[in-house]
């Protein structure tokens, strides 16, 4: 007997207000497909918590649940809800499909405003890597973000956090609305920019869609208004999704791939080359130049689970840095091919007690690792918008810790936010730097103060943070690396075959308008370690030396076999 099709699920995400019941309402009524919803608050939309037969001639005054079958989440948020819960919703929905025997053409699963897309992605993740029996019934096909283009630009640059704004969504807490704003926008396959007309003229919505895409190279932009998108291309069965299959990593290799590959079309220019349309197959490896920016297929693995246990000699006390003043007790997605928990005691981290720019916990969980290939048609009116309105982008690359006092004086205190967790919350140096213009600016980072932790740079709007990302490759046992060897191989990719350091690297995108790309990158080389401040670092961390990797020691044994032939 054939296996069945797994059934699609659609996630939905957008702040209250942003139009996302009046997009799913646009597309029940107009939809030639039979498409099943579960919903967080059903109230909001005022329909009954029960599930409807589908009947599309009910009338204008029809709900959401008269126009499909519709289930509401019973502790609301889909993000808080523990797994069993979530997927309990989508058994009952598949349950009332099988009993007709009638099955859906997609589920779409209405994320509350305040919602994490990227919590709920990783449970989806977590639950196929666990081999959880829904998982052959259904799959994350597709995450779509609905944008208020009336009120991104007041959201973006606010201070406030969710709890201050319930206008947003209830429920929200302490995170800044900026940084979920982002999350939101970054961890979407398209970026639906709702209510374009409440924009003054065609260069405000032509602004609108180049931030939207320069913020989230890996998404389809559609502007609309009134949430009347074009249903087949969001909806339809050959729907190709790209950031749905990711985690945080693969979402970062995502932006340091487009940004190398605008960078590359930037330097064909000057050659006289050109810039056209262009697709692309590729894997999702630093270094690859060509465009890593959209749809594309995903295998993935996620490996085995492991624990570590770190004591107090891993950390080197500096009186005069508080770069790693954390918790020990939170979840993060590193995404690196396996899944791990991290015991951290006083070892690992060396602390510097005014230096705060890693503000994190450390019991977490990684799930880690997508080996996947793409295709992407870049659109020539998404580049020269960018370039109209001088929105840029560039990852900053180097193979040298940063020094965390220095970082904090030279680069931390000049960024262009109100709330820096990094440097206790203090205001902004006054007066010109070249990191002000930047508007966004994430990615993997190297301190001086910790050999084994990655940590991940995350700066939106007004909120700056420097959190935990668990241990880099390099400190893994290969024991706890992948299976998989195409995943490896993109391990291996990030390894310094030249040092003994591994895949420790700084590697940040930096998009923002008007950049200088030379003034910001020599503001950050100032906060790396010297030359002598180098040697004392390798020095004091071969006391400790990273466990073996064989699979990289032959290939470090092989390039040096081949260059002694050359």
């Amino acid at each position: 007997m054939a296996t069945p099709k797994k059934v699609p699920v659609t996630m939905l995400s957008g702040f209250l207000g942003a139009g996302k019941t009046t997009l799913l309402r646009y597309v029940l009524e107009n939809s030639k497909e039979k498409i099943a919803c579960i919903v967080n608050d059903v109230a909001a939309i005022n329909i009954d918590a029960k599930l409807v037969r589908n009947d599309k001639n009910r009338g204008s005054s029809a709900t959401t649940a008269d126009l499909t079958d519709t289930i509401e989440l019973a502790n609301g948020c889909a993000c808080c809800n523990i797994q069993d819960e979530l997927f309990g919703s989508f058994e009952q929905v598949l349950a009332l499909a099988d009993k007709r025997g009638e099955p859906y053409a997609r589920i779409v699963l209405e994320n509350s405003g305040v919602a994490e897309p990227q919590n709920i992605r990783d449970k989806f993740n977590e639950a196929e890597a666990q081999g959880h029996p829904l998982m052959d019934r259904i799959e994350l096909d597709t995450l779509v973000t609905v944008v208020d283009c009336g009120s991104f630009l007041k959201d973006w640059a606010t201070r406030a956090c969710l709890a201050q704004r319930p206008d947003l969504g209830e429920g929200g807490g302490l995170r800044p609305v900026v940084d979920l704003l982002v999350e939101q926008i970054e961890c979407a396959d398209f970026v639906v920019l709702n209510k374009t007309d409440m924009l003054p003229d065609e260069a405000a919505r032509a602004e609108m869609a180049a931030i939207s895409a320069s913020l989230n190279p890996l998404a389809t932009v559609i502007p609309c208004t009134q949430g009347q998108i074009p249903i087949e291309r969001v909806f339809g069965s050959t729907v190709h999704s790209v950031v749905a299959k990711l985690n945080i990593e693969g979402q970062h290799r995502g932006a340091v791939a487009a940004a190398k590959s605008r960078l590359a079309a930037e330097e064909a220019e000057k050659k006289g080359h050109g810039h056209h349309d262009h697709d692309h197959k590729h894997d999702h490896e630093h270094g690859k130049e060509g465009c890593e920016a959209c749809a594309h297929d995903h295998d993935h693995d996620h490996g085995p689970k492991h624990e570590h246990k770190h004591t107090h000699e891993d950390h080197e006390h500096h009186d005069d840095c508080k770069a790693c003043t954390h918790d020990h007790s939170h979840d993060d997605d590193h995404g690196h091919g396996h899944t791990h928990e991290h015991k951290h005691t006083h070892e690992d981290h060396a602390h510097h007690d005014d230096c705060k720019a890693c503000t994190h916990d450390h019991d977490h969980g990684h799930d880690h690792g997508h080996d996947h290939k793409h295709e992407h048609k870049h659109e020539r009116g998404e580049t020269r918008a960018a370039q109209r309105f001088g929105i840029r982008n560039f990852v900053y690359s180097r193979r040298r810790p940063f020094h965390p006092q220095r970082l904090k004086e030279m680069v931390l205190k000049w960024l262009p936010v109100a709330v820096n967790q990094a440097i206790d919350g203090e205001a902004p140096e006054a007066g010109d730097s070249p990191i002000k213009t930047v508007m966004r600016s994430k990615g993997f980072m190297w301190l001086s103060s910790s050999h084994a932790t990655a940590y991940y740079w995350s700066h939106a709007g007004q909120h700056f943070e420097i959190r935990d990302e668990g241990d880099w490759w390099a400190a893994v046992p290969a024991e706890d690396w992948p299976e998989d060897g195409a995943q490896k191989d993109i391990i291996m990719a990030d390894f310094d075959e030249d040092t003994p350091m591994g895949d420790r690297r700084q590697e940040i995108v930096f998009i923002g308008v008007g950049m200088d790309e030379a003034k910001i990158s020599a503001q950050l080389d100032g906060a790396l370690l010297s030359d002598e401040e180098m040697a004392k670092y390798a020095e004091r961390w071969a006391a400790t030396p990273d466990p073996v990797h064989p699979e990289v020691e032959a290939r470090r044994a092989a390039k040096r076999t081949k260059a002694d032939a050359q």
